[in-house]
């Protein structure tokens, strides 16, 4: 009786042997956007994973490429994507087209876009590996959802010491007081407020009056008198048209329009899309090709 039990113990060691192993392959460490799935939205997600593959680090299909070990990290970051998207009710010919969009903002080579960023606001270190540039219009809607958070997870997010952001002011004709309030972005700028007067004015978009910009300054910290001066100064108005310009010339068309590392994005404008890349991108300059299987969010 003692050698049966042996016998069972054993076979339960191996087996135990065998999940484990398993799991050291990828098999038991998803995504943390895939681990509420169930159901249909489960079924769609593995579904995609299945005849989606990765532009980079791994030829096989993105789930095929999680059973390796180590894992492919852009097939990791895609499978999350992927699930996001599902999460969020997306069908299956929007995600394949974001991600289709992803891969064509992501992938390397091209010509890069020829900015100026001699003396363009910034935000995070001047050796940061990824840098993203923001045309934005100081009137426009969305500009004024998206830049905030993100100017957030530059300063103290998942971001930090990664991703330095550069603000280059594109004013929309059919934005009412694009001109007035672009010129007001680039006076706070000169005075050294750029980042307080952008998001005190995104804050307040709202409420906005071409009155009320010089009381906007004040309330981010400027000195009312001065600010209205640099408004008013031809040098100004200048730097704001050569900003319009080289948007052109780079076709921006709308904004809010980024470049990662010179590469015009094309992908979805969805702020964890957008924080996703800033990461993949890191990554890869980092030469983290792959990732440990138990490993959480980057």
């Amino acid at each position: 009786m003692r050698e049966l039990e042996k016998l069972l113990l054993a076979i339960g060691v191996s087996l135990l042997l065998l999940a484990t192993g398993a799991a050291a392959r990828g098999t038991s460490a998803p995504h943390p956007n895939c681990v509420g799935l169930t159901g249909e939205a489960k079924a769609l997600a593995d579904q995609l994973m299945a005849n989606q593959y990765p532009y980079d680090c791994c030829d096989k299909t993105i789930g095929e490429c999680l059973k390796q070990d180590p894992i492919c990290a852009l097939a990791w970051r895609l499978a999350g994507d992927i699930c996001r998207r599902v999460a969020d009710g997306q069908d299956e010919k929007v995600i394949v087209r974001g991600l289709s969009r992803r891969a064509r903002s992501m992938m390397l080579g091209g010509k890069r876009a020829d900015i100026d960023l001699n003396g363009a606001p910034a935000l995070g270190p001047a050796d940061a590996p990824v840098v993203v540039v923001e045309y934005a219009c100081a009137r426009c809607p969305f500009c004024s959802k998206i830049t905030p958070p993100l100017v957030s997870a530059v300063r103290q997010g998942p971001l930090a010491n990664k991703v330095r952001l550069i603000f280059k002011p594109f004013p929309i004709r059919s934005h009412p007081f694009s001109k007035e309030t672009g010129l007001g972005f680039l006076a706070a700028a000169r005075m050294g407020k750029f980042w307080p007067f952008l998001l005190y004015s995104y804050e307040h978009f709202d409420d906005f009056c071409v009155k009320k910009q010089r009381a906007w300054a004040q309330a981010a910290g400027l000195d009312g008198a001065a600010f209205d001066q640099l408004v008013s100064d031809p040098a100004v108005r200048q730097a704001l048209v050569d900003s319009k310009k080289e948007g052109l010339r780079n076709k921006v068309e709308a904004t809010p329009t980024f470049f990662i590392n010179g590469r015009k994005y094309v992908g979805d404008l969805e702020l964890p899309e957008l924080i996703d890349v800033l990461q993949e991108e890191h990554e890869r300059l980092q030469g983290k090709v792959h990732r440990q299987v138990q490993a959480g969010p980057g």
